[in-house]
């Protein structure tokens, strides 16, 4: 009777396969224990549009108090002239969300435009507590309430929602026939002081 003698146990060696998946787990696990401020480094850079207007200061604010690297998140900013724009920036996938500011009456236009595309998770809406917007006339200016505008030059945002909506507040406020009249947000206290607008209806 034969015998063969038995073969040293051999661990089996892991494929090149298996030790660049290892090594890619390993470094993923690396940068969710790393500082926020390396995995906002090595991060997904995440575009967001914005246009530039009162409501959106806690969004500069992050940007230039670094809240967002703190959080592990890395930010690029992009400036657009309105909120319309921004919207559009987003449908064309130059821009892959929006900030606080861009109005929702923009962002439902687009959400139709191309279904799916957008999502409201944070929003700061304007109401009686949360004030945004406002009608502001020059230091000099007899205006004392909104009536004193009626049939002035008042100015808004650019846009159709800003438009629609400052046509509103001024006529729900007895300034009938005023001339509304679109300029950046930008150029308003401008054109407030050169005279060219008796008024403006400002966010």
């Amino acid at each position: 009777m034969s015998h063969t003698p038995s073969q040293p146990h051999r661990t089996p060696r892991p494929s090149r396969r298996q030790l660049l998946q290892a090594g890619a787990a390993n470094a993923a696990l690396g940068i969710v224990g790393a500082p926020a401020i390396v995995r906002a480094q090595t991060g997904p850079k995440i575009r967001i549009g914005y246009w530039p207007i009162a409501a959106g200061l806690p969004f500069y604010s992050a940007i230039e108090m670094g809240y967002f690297k703190e959080a592990g998140l890395d930010v690029e900013p992009l400036k657009f002239a309105g909120a319309q724009q921004v919207m559009e920036a987003v449908l064309s996938g130059r821009a892959d969300g929006t900030a606080n500011g861009t109005g929702s009456a923009n962002i439902a236009i687009g959400e139709i435009a191309q279904p799916g595309t957008f999502k409201i998770f944070c929003s700061n809406p304007s109401n009686v507590k949360n004030v945004l917007d406002q009608v502001i006339v020059p230091l000099n200016s007899p205006a004392k309430v909104m009536a004193d505008l009626k049939g002035k030059r008042v100015a808004s945002g650019p846009g159709i929602q800003n438009v629609t909506l400052a046509k509103a507040v001024l006529e729900h406020g007895g300034a009938t026939g005023a001339t509304v009249v679109e300029l950046p947000i930008g150029q308003h206290v401008a054109a407030l002081a050169a005279g060219q607008v008796d008024g403006a209806y400002t966010l």
